[in-house]
């Protein structure tokens, strides 16, 4: 398995995004986005989709940021069309867009529909924890694989929401989870690696237990929901996010043919010093942190962890140590910058 630099990846993956399309602006955006998630550990949504974004934008199936349009707007909100833009770009500019109403207006919302994907969803809250905003993410989004809760058929996709808050004294608070067990990009992880899923992931049309990776894109299995046979916790939080970011957004709620093609999301930030001052907040967060880590842990555990804290600490042994891909993964990137002129640098 190679070790790739990051500083090299985010050059080449520039280059390779440039070569596919993108302005060099959001070619930086993009690369500098899927390094971070690597950088993080979300494997899953990080330069593994390099290959599959530059298929969509040289098929038209997505766009350089800045032909989409606004279609609804009042002072504290936005709904936007955004004409199939690259997600992860656009995304960016909606959570600061929600910012922006925020600060003028306590509460700041931006709705997004006909977007390309969007990446990962922690990368966007913490914009707004960084303001002194509390910031949300609600995505109905993703290819709908997801079983109900007491179903075997796919109904749902992963529906994940992401939450931010300053906390002060370090990073913001960071929450970043999909309401089905696990994100449809972890299965293809796994596959790119040779490994069988964890039994408690996907089931058969049975209702049987499927570790094969392999059987995840046919459409004959589907994913339980987050919490795996006693899920009914996740399935309801997957409704409810399905039912505002998709309803909303204007993309519409999950269906066979939802309205405008499902995969809305809604941005949210919201003014702290409207309520409290901001430093106070801080001050509450801080004690929250302390004393949720003053617990005794269980054997075998080293030290509790709160929300985000892993992938702070997975960024810093990241970023010294470099980031680790499956040699498929990487032969894949090769290849794609190899069909666009790109050079491919040496790992040597």
């Amino acid at each position: 398995m190679p070790t790739i630099p990051p500083s090299m990846m985010q050059d080449f993956g520039r280059a390779i995004f440039e070569a596919a399309g993108l302005p060099t602006d959001q070619a930086q955006i993009a690369i500098d986005h899927l390094v971070e998630s690597n950088l993080v550990g979300h494997d899953s949504h990080g330069i593994i989709r390099i290959p599959g974004y530059v298929r969509s934008l040289q098929a038209g199936d997505l766009r350089p940021v800045g032909q989409h349009r606004v279609v609804r707007e009042t002072p504290a909100s936005l709904v936007i069309d955004a004409n199939r833009s690259f997600g992860i770009v656009l995304c960016y500019q909606a959570m600061e867009m929600a910012i922006q109403r925020a600060q003028q207006h306590t509460f700041g919302a931006v709705a997004v529909h006909h977007s390309g994907h969007i990446g990962r969803l922690g990368a966007f809250p913490p914009m707004a924890a960084e303001q002194d905003c509390i910031g949300i993410l609600m995505l109905n989004g993703g290819a709908r694989f997801t079983a109900p809760f007491g179903g075997v058929a796919r109904r749902l996709p992963p529906n994940p929401i992401a939450i931010s808050v300053p906390r002060g004294d370090g990073p913001p608070l960071m929450l970043d989870i999909t309401t089905s067990v696990a994100a449809g990009g972890k299965v293809d992880v796994q596959r790119a690696r040779g490994l069988p899923l964890p039994e408690g992931w996907l089931i058969d049309r049975h209702g049987n237990p499927v570790t094969d990776p392999n059987l995840f894109r046919d459409g004959d299995v589907a994913m339980l929901p987050l919490g795996g046979p006693f899920g009914y916790k996740g399935f309801g939080l997957a409704m409810m996010i399905d039912a505002i970011a998709g309803g909303l957004s204007w993309a519409g709620c999950s269906a066979a043919q939802p309205t405008r093609g499902g995969s809305g999301y809604l941005a949210l930030a919201i003014r702290i010093e409207s309520f409290i001052d901001p430093a106070e907040f801080k001050r509450e967060v801080k004690t929250l942190v302390e004393w949720v880590k003053s617990s005794p842990t269980l054997p075998g555990v080293d030290k509790i962890y709160v929300p985000g804290e892993i992938e702070e600490e997975r960024r810093r042994q990241r970023e010294a140590e470099g980031i680790p891909l499956e040699e498929t993964t990487w032969e894949e990137i090769c290849a794609t910058a190899a069909s666009l002129g790109v050079p491919v640098p040496s790992l040597a």
